[in-house]
Protein backbone atom coordinates (compact mmCIF):
# COMPACT_ATOMS: atom_id res chain seq x y z
CA UNK A 1 0.00 0.00 0.00
CA UNK A 2 1.48 3.36 -1.01
CA UNK A 3 1.97 5.88 1.43
CA UNK A 4 2.30 8.76 -0.88
CA UNK A 5 -0.56 11.31 0.64
CA UNK A 6 -3.40 12.24 -1.55
CA UNK A 7 -3.60 15.16 -4.05
CA UNK A 8 -6.78 17.19 -4.25
CA UNK A 9 -8.06 15.26 -7.23
CA UNK A 10 -11.35 13.22 -7.22
CA UNK A 11 -11.60 9.99 -8.61
CA UNK A 12 -13.46 8.25 -10.93
CA UNK A 13 -13.85 4.60 -10.79
CA UNK A 14 -12.95 2.76 -14.22
CA UNK A 15 -14.79 -0.47 -15.05
CA UNK A 16 -11.92 -2.47 -14.19
CA UNK A 17 -12.38 -6.78 -15.36
CA UNK A 18 -10.93 -9.83 -13.16
CA UNK A 19 -7.26 -11.09 -14.81
CA UNK A 20 -7.44 -14.05 -16.65
CA UNK A 21 -5.06 -15.90 -18.92
CA UNK A 22 -5.66 -13.84 -22.63
CA UNK A 23 -3.83 -13.83 -26.01
CA UNK A 24 -4.48 -10.25 -27.21
CA UNK A 25 -3.57 -8.65 -29.87
CA UNK A 26 -1.74 -5.80 -27.73
CA UNK A 27 -1.19 -5.91 -24.04
CA UNK A 28 -0.37 -2.57 -22.39
CA UNK A 29 1.86 -2.22 -18.81
CA UNK A 30 0.79 0.69 -17.14
CA UNK A 31 -2.32 2.70 -16.64
CA UNK A 32 -1.32 6.52 -16.57
CA UNK A 33 -1.90 8.60 -19.42
CA UNK A 34 1.05 7.02 -21.71
CA UNK A 35 -0.69 3.59 -21.41
CA UNK A 36 -4.42 5.13 -21.55
CA UNK A 37 -4.31 7.14 -24.34
CA UNK A 38 -2.66 4.16 -26.32
CA UNK A 39 -5.58 2.23 -25.57
CA UNK A 40 -7.51 4.95 -26.72
CA UNK A 41 -6.21 5.29 -30.00
CA UNK A 42 -5.86 1.42 -30.66
CA UNK A 43 -9.43 1.00 -30.04
CA UNK A 44 -9.94 3.87 -32.76
CA UNK A 45 -7.91 1.56 -35.32
CA UNK A 46 -10.33 -1.54 -34.53
CA UNK A 47 -7.90 -3.22 -31.56
CA UNK A 48 -9.04 -4.45 -28.49
CA UNK A 49 -5.72 -3.95 -25.93
CA UNK A 50 -5.54 -5.26 -22.64
CA UNK A 51 -4.41 -2.86 -20.57
CA UNK A 52 -2.76 -3.48 -16.75
CA UNK A 53 -2.57 -1.41 -14.50
CA UNK A 54 -0.50 -2.62 -11.05
CA UNK A 55 -2.34 -0.64 -8.45
CA UNK A 56 -5.55 1.57 -9.58
CA UNK A 57 -5.75 3.85 -12.51
CA UNK A 58 -4.49 7.21 -10.95
CA UNK A 59 -2.34 5.65 -7.90
CA UNK A 60 1.06 6.64 -9.86
CA UNK A 61 2.44 9.65 -11.76
CA UNK A 62 -0.35 11.00 -13.79
CA UNK A 63 -3.03 11.25 -10.61
CA UNK A 64 -0.64 12.75 -8.74
CA UNK A 65 1.21 15.08 -11.28
CA UNK A 66 0.37 18.64 -10.60
CA UNK A 67 -1.41 19.05 -13.90
CA UNK A 68 0.62 21.86 -15.40
CA UNK A 69 0.21 21.65 -19.00
CA UNK A 70 3.83 22.37 -21.60
CA UNK A 71 4.18 21.84 -25.27
CA UNK A 72 7.33 19.16 -26.22
CA UNK A 73 9.58 17.50 -23.69
CA UNK A 74 11.46 18.88 -20.37
CA UNK A 75 14.32 19.06 -23.07
CA UNK A 76 12.40 21.46 -25.06
CA UNK A 77 10.58 21.03 -28.43
CA UNK A 78 11.82 18.30 -30.36
CA UNK A 79 11.38 17.15 -34.24
CA UNK A 80 7.70 15.45 -34.02
CA UNK A 81 7.02 16.54 -30.67
CA UNK A 82 5.68 20.00 -31.41
CA UNK A 83 1.98 19.60 -30.89
CA UNK A 84 1.81 18.13 -27.20
CA UNK A 85 -0.53 20.83 -26.15
CA UNK A 86 -2.85 20.49 -29.50
CA UNK A 87 -2.72 17.09 -30.10
CA UNK A 88 -4.35 17.12 -25.05
CA UNK A 89 -6.87 19.69 -26.47
CA UNK A 90 -8.16 17.99 -29.47
CA UNK A 91 -8.20 14.78 -27.54
CA UNK A 92 -10.24 16.23 -24.69
CA UNK A 93 -12.67 17.80 -27.27
CA UNK A 94 -12.95 14.35 -29.29
CA UNK A 95 -13.66 12.19 -26.17
CA UNK A 96 -15.59 14.69 -24.51
CA UNK A 97 -13.68 14.75 -21.26
CA UNK A 98 -14.28 17.39 -18.57
CA UNK A 99 -11.13 18.70 -17.02
CA UNK A 100 -10.97 21.82 -16.20
CA UNK A 101 -8.53 21.96 -19.10
CA UNK A 102 -7.56 25.60 -19.65
CA UNK A 103 -4.45 26.70 -22.12
CA UNK A 104 -4.07 30.45 -21.60
CA UNK A 105 -0.03 29.83 -21.48
CA UNK A 106 2.66 28.99 -18.64
CA UNK A 107 4.90 31.50 -17.06
CA UNK A 108 8.64 30.82 -16.91
CA UNK A 109 9.94 32.52 -13.80
CA UNK A 110 13.29 33.50 -12.57
CA UNK A 111 15.31 34.62 -9.00
CA UNK A 112 16.51 38.34 -10.06
CA UNK A 113 16.93 41.53 -9.08
CA UNK A 114 16.97 43.80 -12.25
CA UNK A 115 14.47 45.47 -14.27
CA UNK A 116 14.38 42.71 -17.07
CA UNK A 117 10.49 40.77 -16.99
CA UNK A 118 7.54 41.68 -15.34
CA UNK A 119 7.76 40.99 -11.61
CA UNK A 120 6.25 38.96 -9.45
CA UNK A 121 5.19 40.64 -5.66
CA UNK A 122 7.43 37.91 -4.13
CA UNK A 123 10.80 37.23 -2.46
CA UNK A 124 11.83 33.66 -2.45
CA UNK A 125 15.36 32.54 -1.43
CA UNK A 126 16.08 36.30 -0.42
CA UNK A 127 15.32 37.29 -3.92
CA UNK A 128 13.05 39.55 -6.13
CA UNK A 129 11.23 37.16 -8.46
CA UNK A 130 10.52 37.85 -12.56
CA UNK A 131 8.60 36.83 -15.40
CA UNK A 132 10.76 36.16 -18.31
CA UNK A 133 8.34 34.68 -20.36
CA UNK A 134 4.99 33.18 -21.51
CA UNK A 135 5.24 29.50 -22.94
CA UNK A 136 2.12 27.67 -24.59
CA UNK A 137 0.12 25.64 -22.15
CA UNK A 138 -1.88 25.70 -18.70
CA UNK A 139 -3.43 23.53 -16.34
CA UNK A 140 -5.95 20.36 -16.32
CA UNK A 141 -7.31 18.17 -13.39
CA UNK A 142 -4.90 14.95 -14.18
CA UNK A 143 -7.38 12.67 -12.43
CA UNK A 144 -10.36 13.69 -14.58
CA UNK A 145 -8.32 13.46 -17.25
CA UNK A 146 -7.27 10.23 -17.01
CA UNK A 147 -9.80 8.23 -15.65
CA UNK A 148 -12.30 9.97 -17.96
CA UNK A 149 -10.03 9.16 -21.01
CA UNK A 150 -9.81 5.37 -19.26
CA UNK A 151 -13.40 5.62 -19.23
CA UNK A 152 -13.33 6.48 -23.09
CA UNK A 153 -11.05 3.64 -24.08
CA UNK A 154 -12.92 0.73 -21.84
CA UNK A 155 -16.48 1.91 -23.40
CA UNK A 156 -14.63 1.39 -27.15
CA UNK A 157 -13.28 -1.93 -26.37
CA UNK A 158 -10.35 -2.07 -24.29
CA UNK A 159 -10.29 -4.43 -21.35
CA UNK A 160 -8.94 -3.07 -17.74
CA UNK A 161 -7.15 -5.17 -15.25
CA UNK A 162 -6.32 -2.81 -11.71
CA UNK A 163 -4.28 -4.60 -9.55
CA UNK A 164 -2.81 -6.63 -12.08
CA UNK A 165 1.34 -6.13 -11.93
CA UNK A 166 3.64 -7.40 -14.04
CA UNK A 167 5.90 -9.83 -12.54
CA UNK A 168 7.84 -10.45 -15.36
CA UNK A 169 8.31 -10.01 -18.76
CA UNK A 170 9.99 -13.11 -21.09
CA UNK A 171 11.25 -12.88 -24.41
CA UNK A 172 10.41 -16.13 -25.92
CA UNK A 173 12.88 -17.50 -28.69
CA UNK A 174 11.16 -17.97 -31.76
CA UNK A 175 12.86 -18.91 -35.51
CA UNK A 176 11.20 -15.84 -37.24
CA UNK A 177 10.24 -13.12 -34.47
CA UNK A 178 10.77 -13.38 -30.58
CA UNK A 179 7.30 -13.78 -28.64
CA UNK A 180 6.47 -11.51 -25.52
CA UNK A 181 5.21 -13.19 -22.38
CA UNK A 182 3.55 -11.33 -19.06
CA UNK A 183 3.66 -13.31 -16.33
CA UNK A 184 0.98 -12.08 -13.62
CA UNK A 185 0.02 -13.48 -10.11
CA UNK A 186 -2.41 -15.75 -11.45
CA UNK A 187 -2.39 -15.35 -15.05
CA UNK A 188 -0.28 -15.30 -17.83
CA UNK A 189 -0.97 -13.29 -20.99
CA UNK A 190 0.41 -14.16 -24.50
CA UNK A 191 -0.02 -10.51 -26.78
CA UNK A 192 1.53 -10.20 -29.94
CA UNK A 193 2.53 -6.50 -29.23
CA UNK A 194 3.55 -5.27 -26.13
CA UNK A 195 3.43 -1.52 -24.51
CA UNK A 196 5.71 -0.45 -21.74
CA UNK A 197 4.20 2.44 -20.27
CA UNK A 198 5.81 2.75 -16.53
CA UNK A 199 7.66 5.53 -17.05
CA UNK A 200 9.56 5.68 -13.06
CA UNK A 201 9.56 2.01 -13.74
CA UNK A 202 11.04 1.42 -16.66
CA UNK A 203 14.31 0.32 -16.20
CA UNK A 204 12.58 -2.18 -12.90
CA UNK A 205 10.78 -3.97 -16.02
CA UNK A 206 13.78 -3.26 -18.71
CA UNK A 207 17.40 -2.98 -17.33
CA UNK A 208 18.68 -3.87 -20.66
CA UNK A 209 17.64 -0.29 -22.14
CA UNK A 210 18.78 3.63 -21.44
CA UNK A 211 18.32 4.03 -17.66
CA UNK A 212 15.24 5.78 -16.11
CA UNK A 213 16.07 7.09 -13.06
CA UNK A 214 13.44 7.07 -10.37
CA UNK A 215 12.58 9.75 -8.03
CA UNK A 216 9.32 11.18 -5.72
CA UNK A 217 8.47 15.07 -6.26
CA UNK A 218 6.45 16.62 -3.86
CA UNK A 219 3.32 18.97 -3.56
CA UNK A 220 1.42 20.82 -1.33
CA UNK A 221 -2.51 22.41 -2.24
CA UNK A 222 -3.36 25.12 0.07
CA UNK A 223 -7.21 25.91 1.24
CA UNK A 224 -9.38 27.59 -1.40
CA UNK A 225 -8.35 31.82 -1.74
CA UNK A 226 -10.08 34.53 -2.15
CA UNK A 227 -9.40 36.98 -5.16
CA UNK A 228 -7.78 40.01 -2.79
CA UNK A 229 -5.45 37.25 -1.80
CA UNK A 230 -4.86 35.84 -5.52
CA UNK A 231 -4.30 39.33 -6.41
CA UNK A 232 -2.20 40.37 -4.29
CA UNK A 233 -0.10 37.83 -4.84
CA UNK A 234 0.62 38.22 -8.25
CA UNK A 235 -1.92 35.17 -9.33
CA UNK A 236 -5.17 36.36 -9.88
CA UNK A 237 -4.77 36.03 -13.88
CA UNK A 238 -4.85 31.91 -13.42
CA UNK A 239 -1.52 31.44 -14.89
CA UNK A 240 0.69 28.39 -14.05
CA UNK A 241 4.16 28.89 -13.89
CA UNK A 242 7.26 27.12 -13.40
CA UNK A 243 10.89 28.68 -12.34
CA UNK A 244 13.93 28.31 -14.80
CA UNK A 245 16.53 28.72 -12.38
CA UNK A 246 17.14 27.00 -8.68
CA UNK A 247 15.82 26.23 -5.96
CA UNK A 248 12.99 25.10 -8.27
CA UNK A 249 9.54 25.75 -7.99
CA UNK A 250 6.50 25.35 -9.96
CA UNK A 251 2.26 26.27 -9.14
CA UNK A 252 -0.88 26.72 -10.67
CA UNK A 253 -4.68 27.15 -9.48
CA UNK A 254 -7.39 24.93 -9.60
CA UNK A 255 -11.01 25.42 -10.32
CA UNK A 256 -11.91 26.20 -6.84
CA UNK A 257 -9.26 28.29 -5.93
CA UNK A 258 -6.55 26.66 -4.20
CA UNK A 259 -2.75 27.08 -5.13
CA UNK A 260 -1.12 24.61 -5.60
CA UNK A 261 3.09 24.49 -5.51
CA UNK A 262 5.49 22.12 -5.95
CA UNK A 263 9.24 21.61 -5.22
CA UNK A 264 11.89 19.03 -3.94
CA UNK A 265 12.93 15.05 -5.08
CA UNK A 266 14.22 12.52 -3.27
CA UNK A 267 15.73 9.68 -5.71
CA UNK A 268 15.25 5.99 -4.76
CA UNK A 269 15.06 2.27 -6.68
CA UNK A 270 11.82 1.59 -7.61
CA UNK A 271 10.69 -0.72 -4.72
CA UNK A 272 12.37 1.78 -2.12
CA UNK A 273 9.85 4.53 -3.44
CA UNK A 274 7.00 1.80 -3.22
CA UNK A 275 7.64 1.06 0.72
CA UNK A 276 8.19 5.53 1.06
CA UNK A 277 6.03 6.98 3.96
CA UNK A 278 5.60 10.71 3.59
CA UNK A 279 5.65 10.62 7.13
CA UNK A 280 8.94 9.47 6.83
CA UNK A 281 12.02 11.96 7.88
CA UNK A 282 13.27 12.34 4.60
CA UNK A 283 9.99 13.33 3.15
CA UNK A 284 8.73 14.98 5.68
CA UNK A 285 11.74 17.19 5.85
CA UNK A 286 11.32 17.97 2.01
CA UNK A 287 7.51 18.63 2.70
CA UNK A 288 7.95 21.01 5.77
CA UNK A 289 10.57 23.02 3.93
CA UNK A 290 7.97 23.51 0.80
CA UNK A 291 5.64 24.79 2.72
CA UNK A 292 7.59 27.29 4.89
CA UNK A 293 8.92 28.83 1.32
CA UNK A 294 5.07 29.11 0.36
CA UNK A 295 4.24 30.67 3.45
CA UNK A 296 6.97 33.02 3.27
CA UNK A 297 6.43 34.30 -0.31
CA UNK A 298 4.01 36.73 0.42
CA UNK A 299 2.42 38.21 3.76
CA UNK A 300 -1.04 37.52 2.12
CA UNK A 301 0.01 33.38 2.26
CA UNK A 302 1.39 33.81 5.85
CA UNK A 303 -1.57 32.74 7.27
CA UNK A 304 -2.86 30.38 4.51
CA UNK A 305 -3.85 26.51 5.60
CA UNK A 306 -2.15 23.96 3.70
CA UNK A 307 -4.96 20.85 3.01
CA UNK A 308 -3.20 18.84 1.19
CA UNK A 309 0.64 17.36 0.63
CA UNK A 310 1.66 14.38 -1.37
CA UNK A 311 4.30 13.15 -3.56
CA UNK A 312 4.07 11.33 -7.04
CA UNK A 313 7.17 9.55 -8.55
CA UNK A 314 8.99 10.68 -11.88
CA UNK A 315 11.27 9.35 -14.19
CA UNK A 316 14.60 10.95 -15.40
CA UNK A 317 15.96 9.04 -18.20
CA UNK A 318 19.82 9.49 -18.98
CA UNK A 319 20.80 11.49 -21.69
CA UNK A 320 17.86 14.25 -20.89
CA UNK A 321 15.59 12.96 -23.88
CA UNK A 322 12.67 10.82 -23.26
CA UNK A 323 12.14 7.09 -24.75
CA UNK A 324 9.73 5.89 -26.83
CA UNK A 325 10.84 3.49 -29.62
CA UNK A 326 11.32 -0.52 -29.92
CA UNK A 327 12.97 -2.72 -27.66
CA UNK A 328 16.01 -3.80 -30.36
CA UNK A 329 16.07 -7.55 -29.37
CA UNK A 330 12.31 -7.94 -29.36
CA UNK A 331 10.37 -5.49 -31.66
CA UNK A 332 7.10 -6.56 -30.66
CA UNK A 333 8.23 -4.83 -27.34
CA UNK A 334 7.21 -1.38 -27.55
CA UNK A 335 8.47 1.24 -24.89
CA UNK A 336 7.63 5.13 -23.91
CA UNK A 337 8.56 6.91 -20.76
CA UNK A 338 10.82 9.14 -18.83
CA UNK A 339 9.25 12.45 -19.20
CA UNK A 340 10.99 14.38 -16.41
CA UNK A 341 7.89 15.46 -14.78
CA UNK A 342 7.44 17.55 -18.04
CA UNK A 343 4.80 14.41 -18.99
CA UNK A 344 1.00 15.40 -19.12
CA UNK A 345 0.51 16.70 -22.89
CA UNK A 346 3.93 14.68 -23.59
CA UNK A 347 2.70 11.58 -22.35
CA UNK A 348 -0.61 11.61 -24.42
CA UNK A 349 1.52 12.49 -27.53
CA UNK A 350 3.25 9.07 -26.64
CA UNK A 351 0.28 7.01 -26.49
CA UNK A 352 -1.30 8.40 -30.11
CA UNK A 353 2.58 8.05 -31.43
CA UNK A 354 2.23 4.06 -30.25
CA UNK A 355 -1.02 2.88 -31.87
CA UNK A 356 0.29 3.74 -35.43
CA UNK A 357 3.58 2.05 -34.52
CA UNK A 358 1.69 -0.99 -34.12
CA UNK A 359 -0.71 -0.65 -36.39
CA UNK A 360 0.67 0.77 -39.55
CA UNK A 361 4.61 0.23 -38.26
CA UNK A 362 5.61 3.94 -38.84
CA UNK A 363 9.07 4.99 -37.56
CA UNK A 364 9.78 6.47 -34.08
CA UNK A 365 11.66 9.96 -33.75
CA UNK A 366 15.81 9.21 -32.93
CA UNK A 367 15.77 11.39 -30.20
CA UNK A 368 13.50 8.85 -28.31
CA UNK A 369 16.25 5.91 -28.49
CA UNK A 370 16.32 2.74 -26.22
CA UNK A 371 19.37 2.34 -26.60
CA UNK A 372 21.94 3.09 -23.83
Amino acid sequence: MRSWGEPPWHRIEVPSRSLENSTPEVAIIGGGLTGVAAAYYLTRRGIQPVLLEAERVGDGASGRTGGIVLEGTARGIVEGADRCVPTLAELVKEAGIDCDLRLPGCWEIAHRDDTAGEALPWKDDGHGVRIVRTVAGGRVDPMALLTQLARAAVGAGAILHEHAEVRRLIIEPHPVEPHPVLELEGAVIRPRFVIVAVNAWTSHLLPSIRQVESSLTFACATEPLSDTILHDIGLGSDIPFYTVDTPYLWGRQTHDRRMIFGAGLIYRAPEELERLDLDAAEPAAVLARLEARVLRLHPALRDVQITHRWGGPIGIPQGGMPLIGRLPQAPAILVAGGYSGHGVALSVWMGRSLAPGIVEGEPFPAWGTLVR
